[in-house]
C-alpha cells in the first residue's frame, strides 16, 4: 500500500497508478490456489486519469452520499457505522470505477472484491488517488473557459456596443 502513496505524484502528472491488494478474504478453494501458486496471492489493477465518463459515474455515486450524517445528534461512530452500512457499497463502487474507467456501471465482482480486500486506511488512500485521477480542477476550468467565451450568453455582456 505504501507503493501506492509513492504514485501520488504520477497521478497529479497523468500518470497510471498501480494498485496492488492482497487477497484476504478469498474462498477456500481460492485460499488453495494460491497456496499452489495457480493463483496470485495479490491483484494488480491500474488507476488511470478519468474519462469523461467516469468522472460522470464516480459524482453520480459521490452524490448520493448524505452529508447530514454528521450532524446528527449520536457520537462520531455513530456516525462512522451510519456512513458504513448506508455508503460503503457506494465508496467501493468508486474506486471500482475508477479501476475499470468506464461510464457503465463497475462489475459486482470487483465491487465485492475491493469492499472484502481493503482496509479502512487502505481505502482512504486508494480514494485520494481516485480524486486525483479526477482531475476536477481541469474539468472545471473547461468549464469556467467554456462559459467565459459563450457567445450566446444572454445573461452579460461580452462587448459594450455604445
Amino acid at each position: 500500500m505504501t507503493e501506492v502513496l509513492k504514485q501520488a505524484a504520477d497521478a497529479i502528472n497523468s500518470k497510471p497508478v498501480s494498485l496492488e491488494i492482497d487477497h484476504i478474504s478469498a474462498c477456500w478453494w481460492e485460499k488453495m490456489a494460491i497456496r499452489m501458486r495457480i493463483l496470485p496471492a495479490t491483484k494488480r489493477f491500474e488507476i488511470r486519469p478519468a474519462t469523461l465518463g467516469t468522472m460522470i459515474r464516480i459524482s453520480q455515486l459521490l452524490l448520493e452520499i448524505d452529508p447530514n450524517i454528521f450532524k446528527s445528534e449520536g457520537t462520531a461512530l455513530d456516525s462512522n457505522y451510519q456512513l458504513y452500512g448506508a455508503h460503503g457499497d457506494n465508496i467501493a463502487r468508486v474506486v471500482a470505477a475508477a479501476i475499470e474507467n468506464r461510464e457503465a456501471v463497475p462489475s459486482e465482482k470487483l465491487v465485492a472484491f475491493i469492499k472484502n480486500n481493503l482496509s479502512a486506511s487502505e481505502l482512504m488512500a486508494v480514494i485520494k488517488i481516485v480524486l486525483q485521477q479526477l482531475n476536477v480542477m481541469g474539468f472545471m476550468s473547461t468549464i469556467i473557459s467554456l462559459r467565459g467565451m459563450s457567445l450566446l450568453n444572454t445573461e452579460g455582456t461580452i462587448a459594450s456596443g455604445e
